[in-house]
């Protein structure tokens, strides 16, 4: 086997998925990265006032914490949130 056809054979064996932060698409080639990794994928990155959540089919979304391993599939989906909703003040 040549080295251009070995190259490709071992691009070919490299996990790739397709994920999506927010609507922004992302080519990850890993099989797993932690919550605080997936907040660096988007520019600026994810900040701290925000929660990250994963989009589970026929299910509720899954917060996913800063600590976590997230194993990724091509397809998968996350967005984020305020971390703290203030729904406005309690004068009378």
């Amino acid at each position: 086997m040549n080295s251009d056809a070995q190259d490709k054979e071992k691009d070919d064996d490299k996990i790739k998925s397709e994920i999506h932060i927010d609507r922004e698409h992302f080519t990850v080639e890993v099989e797993s990265l932690t919550g605080a990794q997936l907040r660096q994928l988007p520019t600026p990155p994810i900040g701290p006032d925000r929660d990250l959540f994963e989009v589970v089919p026929g299910a509720a979304d899954r917060k996913v914490g800063d600590s976590e391993i997230v194993r990724l599939r091509n397809g998968q989906r996350f967005f984020t949130a305020p971390g703290h909703i203030n729904p406005g003040s309690h004068l009378e």
